[in-house]
């Protein structure tokens, strides 16, 4: 019997009809057969989900091979006696309820074999409203930075990984564990895989939600009475392992932030369905007590507000208001305090300050956004269509202003505009723009929170029906002097050049530039006998 280059593992517990098409779709691979070993452990069916293994390995006896064990009640020890009877250079997971797309394996070997990958993921397809992760799947990834792509959101086994490398780790499923025992694992091939790859271009890997419920991930795999369950939620076994395993820095923020936003949130909120306040306030310690162990400021960075400042109020003991914002989301509000602006509770906005409270400081991770929209000369204005925002606070809670400060003597001309989601239109009085004579006015966009303001230079980032066009350069003539509109900074802020007035020695010298004439001294002749109001103008060329 030649070696095969994959071995597929699949643990069995009570999935009829649905393990039905799954090993279909195995026999119908474009891999081939004879590249293909399947493994499917059956973990103490009763619903003849056995007994249609049999038959499929009796019709197929050099590519199916069947495994009849006792319930575990978990789907670890299935997966692990599939590793250990495996003979593949890869072996990749396949749950019993789920199916494969034809050229799938076919796709995910080629993609190891090219990159020398030790974790291929395949992209998902969700059936029957089944929960799947796709931010990952968004093209082929040949190599994935664990640290700065979306692999990580997908933890779930069902990948191929390379056999050598589980051997040479010992990677195995925790048999303690009913659920996240695959997260564990996985965290684990991660951490040491030489190379992820992402097949991200084909429908590779179909996850069905089963209309019975009965899937094993939950809880349809009920544990016998011998079976005995580790102690620890799901959110402390994940931040520890991966603790212990990365070191600290943002390498680990990185991983970390995932569990924050994920588990974490699962954690806080089961707050809501504690029984008593006792149980509650256990549950509450429980979590405080990991969270000032393993929560970082870096891991939750990039966690949306509301989430940050519940870590917040765990971390400052303050469970009545972590439960009062958990039920009443819109009493989280903000703050601004000279150069400081905060995310608090409703109630506490006037006692914000530097000092630990029930509010999160969110100065240094504002962002003022802002994109040049469109402009044009009126009459009487200059007209400027924009965006202002500023990250991550909401557009319903700022001012915007958009300032224009003159480069030669400092004068600021600012309008207060009225805008709705941070878009707004803005005008400029061009006798206001003309009041300082010759120079440049540089516009800047400014957005407030109550007494705080951020700024940044505008005009840079091209948005709505300018994007991806020529940046538009109009001009005027006001008061014998041209408004011309033009880009300093290497394109990055808008700005308004006041030219001098126009007078015939100007008008000259130009013409005579566009002539290629070199230097020129341009003179005003005395008149000759011209009609009234006539000057003649001579130009004297260089020799």
């Amino acid at each position: 019997m030649a070696t095969p280059i994959v071995s597929v593992v699949i643990p069995v517990h009570n999935a009829m009809p649905y393990l039905l098409k799954g090993i279909e779709s195995l026999l119908g691979q474009s891999i081939g057969k004879d590249r293909l070993e399947v493994i499917a452990v059956d973990d103490g069916s009763t619903d003849g989900s056995g007994e249609a293994l049999d038959k499929f390995a009796a019709s197929e006896p050099d590519c199916v091979r069947v495994v009849h064990q006792e319930a575990s009640g978990t789907p670890s020890v299935p997966r692990n006696r599939g590793i250990e009877l495996a003979r593949g250079k890869y072996v990749f997971f396949l749950d019993a309820d789920d199916y494969l797309g034809v050229e799938a394996l076919e796709r995910m070997v080629e993609m190891a074999e090219e990159n020398e990958s030790d974790v291929v993921l395949g992209k998902l397809v969700s059936v029957n409203g089944r929960g799947v992760a796709r931010s990952m799947f968004e093209r082929d990834m040949p190599s994935a930075d664990l640290y700065s792509t979306r692999v990580y959101w997908n933890l779930p086994c069902l990948k191929l990984f390379r056999r050598s490398m589980l051997e040479e780790h010992g990677l195995r499923f925790p048999t303690d564990r009913r659920f996240i025992e695959d997260l564990l694992f996985t965290i684990q091939a991660y951490y040491h895989a030489r190379n992820i790859s992402v097949v991200g271009d084909y429908d590779c890997y179909y996850v069905v939600l089963r209309e019975d419920g009965g899937n094993l991930t939950s809880g349809g795999m009920k544990a016998p009475e011998h079976f005995q369950q580790s102690e620890g939620t799901h959110l402390q076994l994940l931040v520890d392992l991966v603790g212990d395993l990365v070191p600290a820095g943002p390498k680990q923020d990185y991983l970390m932030r995932r569990h924050w936003e994920v588990e974490g949130l699962n954690e806080i909120r089961r707050l809501l369905k504690d029984p008593t306040d006792e149980s509650r306030r256990l549950r509450f310690e429980a979590l405080r007590d990991l969270v000032l162990r393993r929560y970082t400021p870096g891991a939750g960075a990039n966690l949306p507000v509301v989430r940050r400042v519940y870590y917040e109020l765990i971390i400052e003991d303050r469970l009545d208001d972590l439960m009062r914002l958990l039920r009443e989301p819109a009493d989280l509000v903000f703050a601004g305090r000279g150069d400081r602006v905060y995310a608090t509770l409703r109630g506490y906005e006037d006692a914000v300050a530097p000092e630990p409270g029930p509010w999160l400081d969110l100065s240094e991770s504002l962002e003022v956004r802002h994109w040049f929209k469109g402009v044009r000369f009126t009459p009487e204005a200059l007209r400027i269509e924009g965006t202002g925002r500023i990250a991550p606070i909401p557009s319903d809670l700022i001012g915007v202003r958009l300032e224009a400060v003159h480069s030669a003597t400092g004068e600021v001309v600012a309008v207060d505009v009225a805008h709705e989601d941070g878009h707004f239109t803005a005008e400029f009085d061009r006798a206001a723009l003309l009041a300082h004579g010759k120079g440049a006015w540089r516009f800047e966009v400014v957005v407030t929170v109550g007494e705080t303001e951020r700024r940044a230079p505008f005009g840079g980032r091209l948005g709505g029906g300018l994007q991806g066009k020529t940046r538009p350069r109009p001009a005027a003539v006001a008061g014998g002097r041209r408004l011309v509109l033009d880009y300093a900074k290497g394109a990055n802020q808008l700005q308004v050049n006041v030219e001098a007035r126009f007078t015939a020695r100007r008008i000259v010298k130009s013409a005579a530039r566009r002539a290629g004439l070199g230097r020129v001294k341009a003179r005003l002749a005395k008149p000759r006998q011209q009609p009234s109001g006539v000057q003649a103008v001579r130009v004297a060329r260089p020799i």
